[in-house]
């Protein structure tokens, strides 16, 4: 993680509380609690994630996955807070997907939030054939990828497409979730193109902070970056949840 990241997701820390969190968060999810069964849940590429915070109160044994274990640890703390006795088990693994594989459980959900267009198609259907071994009939799989909508899929900047490896369409995910093994519950294509109050807000102190950590003082150089952080991007994104046949 570079250090602009990493300032960022300090700042996160600091102003979203755990409630708050959840408050922020578009939860899919929550619509088909009823429908889990046993079994733990895992998240690949959780971050400080909404999603294992508001179902740690479930009891449920958490496979938290994350290649940065600086967000793991702050992870840690926002369970310990949040859910207290209430938390079951937590594993928290430091390794890297698909250099090392999915721990070998079955699980009741698995999430993958902002994950996949980090990914080659190859390596996300290297991905999927696990993720189809270590769940069964009637686990959910949370899926919400970048999708051909967002202002990042036509850069001309390679380092952006160096660092979102894919940028998907509905087919893909249909050709990803193969209907043998899938069943499609819910399907999404979402964009955003207009940053809420909030958001813009917390992208203007964590550009001064950035400028501070770099100590850019003078005051053109330092709106200039201000202008060029508030530009609007249109955020395409596509959301499924899927049940295992």
């Amino acid at each position: 993680m570079d250090e602009t990241l990493r300032i960022y997701w300090e700042l996160y820390n600091e102003i979203f509380s755990n409630e708050l969190m959840i408050h922020k968060s578009h939860n899919l999810l929550r619509n088909f609690e009823e429908e889990f069964i046993e079994g733990p849940i895992l998240e690949l590429g959780c971050g400080q994630s909404s999603f294992l915070v508001e179902f740690s109160k479930t009891g449920k044994e958490i496979f938290a996955i994350d290649n940065e274990e600086f967000q793991l640890n702050l992870l840690k703390k926002r369970i310990e807070s949040y859910a207290g006795k209430d938390a079951g088990k937590l594993h928290l693994l430091n390794i890297t997907i698909p250099k090392k594989e999915i721990p070998q459980e079955i699980f009741s959900l698995v999430i993958a939030s902002d994950f996949l267009h980090f990914f080659s198609i190859n390596e996300c259907k290297n991905i999927i054939s696990q993720i189809i071994s270590r769940t069964q009939k009637k686990s959910l799989i949370y899926v919400r990828v970048h999708s051909q909508s967002h202002s990042y899929s036509d850069s001309p900047d390679p380092e952006i497409h160096e660092y979102f490896k894919h940028f998907f369409t509905e087919s893909d995910l249909t050709d990803l979730f193969d209907q043998k093994y899938f069943e499609r519950m819910i399907f999404s294509n979402t964009v955003q193109n207009i940053k809420d109050k909030f958001t813009r807000e917390m992208e203007i102190k964590w550009t001064e902070k950035v400028l501070d950590e770099y100590q850019i003082f003078d005051p053109h150089e330092r709106q200039e970056h201000f202008e060029e952080n508030n530009k609007e991007l249109n955020v395409g994104y596509l959301e499924c949840i899927y049940r295992r046949k």
